[in-house]
Formats: C-alpha cells, sequence, structure tokens
C-alpha cells in the first residue's frame, strides 16, 4: 500500500496559464482524501498528474517511498475511474472487468478468481454474465470500480465518478464507496466540486481554488474552523451567510455594529479583536444558517434581535428554511419546523454569537470562530 506526497508541484500550460501553483499535500497511506472546489480550481490536473496522465512543470509526486516525475502511468500502480463508466457494450461484466488482465496476459484462473473477488466486494457476482445496457446506472459505475479493482492497485482515483448519476443513486454510492474503501483498505484519492460529497465521504478534505490549496483537514476541522472566507463559504450547505460591521467599543463592552444592530460579542473572541488592533475596523462576520433562531428558542448566548422580512419558505420534513432579508441583506436560516411563517412577513431572529465567525475585510483571512 502507499501513501502520496506532492512537494512544490506546479503545472503551467503553453500560454502561461497555471492550473496548479506550487502545490504541497501529504495524502496519507489508507486514507480517504477528497479534493475539493469549483471548476477550474486545478483538482482534476492534480488527479492526473498523480496518475501521470499529465506532464508536471516542476516539483516532485512521490508513490509510496518512489519518485513518479518520470514513471509511466503503466507502472504508477494506481487505478483511476472517471465520470464515464465507459463499459465495453458487447462484452458482459465479467469480460468487461478482465478486459484489462487479458491483455497483460495473466492466467485465466488468475483472472477468473481476480474478477469474482472484485464482484463479491461489490455484491455484483449475479451480474457477470449480463451486459452493460442491461445495468442500472449504480451497477455500471460499480462494474467501473471491479475493472480496476481486479488490477489490486496502491492507490485509487477518482475524477468526479458520481457526476452523472441522479441524487437518489448519488446517495447509494456515496456508501458504496465509503464501505468499498473499508473493504480494500488502501488509499483513495477522490475529485469532486460537491461539498456535500465531500463531507460525507472523505477522512480527510483539500480545498482548492485557483491552484491553490486552501485548508486540509478532517471534515468537522473545515466546517468548525476555516481558514478563510473562500472555505466557510464552500463546506456547508446551505452556505454561510456573510455581512460587513464594525467593530465598536462602547462601556467595556465590543459589539459588531450592523446596521441598525449592535452585536454583543463573546468575551472570548471580543479579546481576540481587540488584542489585533480591530477596534473601529470594518470586518465580515459569517454565521451558518443552523446558527440563526427564531426568537423563542434563541440561545442565551445570543445578542439583541433582529427584525427578518420573510422573503420565501422551504418546508422539509424535520427543518425549515427561511430566505430571509436583513438590513437589505440576504440571510438563510435553518429553523424549527414547528415555526409558522411565510413569504411577506416580519419575524424576529437570533444569531448564535458563539458560532459566529469573523473576517479579515481585506485578505478574507479569519480572525476568530
Amino acid at each position: 500500500m502507499a501513501g502520496v506526497v506532492l512537494k512544490n508541484v506546479v503545472k503551467t500550460y503553453p500560454g502561461g496559464v497555471t492550473a496548479v501553483n506550487n502545490l504541497n499535500i501529504d495524502i496519507r497511506d489508507k486514507e480517504f482524501i477528497v479534493l475539493a472546489g469549483p471548476t477550474g480550481c486545478g483538482k482534476t490536473t492534480t488527479l492526473k498528474m498523480i496518475a501521470g496522465l499529465e506532464e508536471i512543470t516542476s516539483g516532485e509526486i512521490f508513490i509510496g517511498d518512489k519518485l513518479c516525475n518520470d514513471v509511466a502511468p503503466k507502472d504508477r500502480n494506481i487505478a483511476m475511474v472517471f465520470q464515464n463508466c465507459a463499459l465495453y457494450p458487447d462484452m458482459t461484466v465479467f469480460d468487461n472487468m478482465a478486459f484489462g488482465l487479458k491483455l497483460r496476459k495473466t492466467p485465466k484462473e488468475e483472472i477468473k478468481k481476480r474478477v469474482h473477488d472484485a464482484a463479491r466486494i461489490l455484491s455484483i457476482e449475479h451480474l457477470l454474465d449480463k451486459e452493460p445496457e442491461a445495468l442500472s446506472g449504480c451497477q455500471r459505475q460499480r462494474v467501473a470500480l471491479g475493472r480496476v479493482i481486479v488490477h489490486e492497485p496502491k492507490v485509487f482515483l477518482m475524477d468526479e465518478p458520481l457526476s452523472t448519476l441522479d441524487a437518489d443513486l448519488r446517495v447509494q454510492m456515496r456508501a458504496d464507496l465509503s464501505r468499498l474503501h473499508q473493504k480494500l483498505n488502501i488509499t483513495f484519492i477522490y475529485v469532486t466540486g460537491d461539498q456535500t460529497e465531500a463531507l460525507a465521504m472523505g477522512t480527510r478534505i483539500a480545498v482548492m481554488k485557483d491552484g491553490i490549496i486552501q485548508q486540509v483537514g478532517t471534515p468537522q476541522k473545515l466546517y468548525h474552523e476555516p481558514v478563510n472566507q473562500f472555505v466557510a463559504g464552500f463546506i456547508g450547505s446551505p452556505q454561510m451567510n456573510f455581512a460587513g460591521a464594525a467593530v465598536v467599543k462602547e462601556n467595556g463592552k465590543i459589539f459588531l455594529e450592523f446596521g441598525e444592530y449592535k452585536l454583543l460579542l463573546p468575551s472570548g473572541k471580543a479579546e481576540i479583536l481587540e488584542k489585533l488592533g480591530y477596534i473601529g475596523k470594518e470586518i465580515v462576520f459569517g454565521i451558518r444558517p443552523e446558527d440563526i433562531h427564531n426568537e423563542s428558542t434563541g440561545p442565551e448566548n445570543g445578542s439583541g434581535v433582529l427584525n427578518a422580512s420573510v422573503e420565501a419558505a422551504e418546508r422539509l420534513d424535520s427543518e425549515t428554511f427561511l430566505y430571509t432579508m436583513i438590513h437589505d441583506l440576504s440571510f438563510t436560516a435553518r429553523v424549527s419546523p414547528g415555526l409558522q411563517t411565510q413569504a411577506g412577513e416580519t419575524i424576529k431572529l437570533v444569531f448564535d454569537m458563539d458560532r459566529m465567525h469573523i473576517f479579515d475585510k481585506k485578505t478574507e483571512k479569519c480572525i476568530a470562530h
């Protein structure tokens, strides 16, 4: 088995476009790491460089202890699964899974054993005699996984393999991939632009923007302690709410002045802002929808009551999302499903100040969680 290490890796295309810029990451042996970020952030380019399908401009890539800059893709002992399953339509599932092994002149008995072992892991043994047209989208994706499992790779690379599936199948396949990782006990590197997938499957997540890794950490770390405004906005659904405010000090207490409202900061956050010299300066605060409450269920550490105009209400089985306007800014709140309100009404909301994040207005770096 093997970890993967990228040291100062750069990818610049002809014309001077830099897709990946000085990327450093140590992917641990047997972990499930997710490279996440918006389209064009460099995550797929990074995956292709690990696979050897894209040359690096500078830097070093190690798979295990081996420097792989000049190693051919077929000799890296990795497996890659793409968005498109690309199964051979005129072959059975067995033959699709066995095809690569046959090309390598693997003995027949060994091929049979590997294919059946992979099929058992993926729960598709009953499909081995069927052709792809008889399979569901989820089953075809499992066959695509089986086709690479039979090669017994050290590292699994996956480039948005669930993007073509509908919502229900994506949920099922997320669970399947997590179980597969546990069964195979090898390194998984997974690329996605869907933060829900990242949070659901990754033991760690590397969030990328403009070819640069913004933060690497566990899903919990990124959710509760984002290093900057970009990570805070990318991780979490619905997205974190952001607004500008001024830091003011009155009668020994520190507030965020937001329109006609003054939000009292908890002592820990207040001390940090004062120590760093933010009194009298503009900042950006962020608060997640689940940390905005209706007045009757608000936390004891809530600061003030804010009047919110309800633009729309989305009622689900266990929760309600309110899309509101506060001081001419949009705020999404996740509230109790028992709250009865509708578009056009004005309600009173409370912010959980202990859960508020504060960012520097210029650098967008997080000052306090």
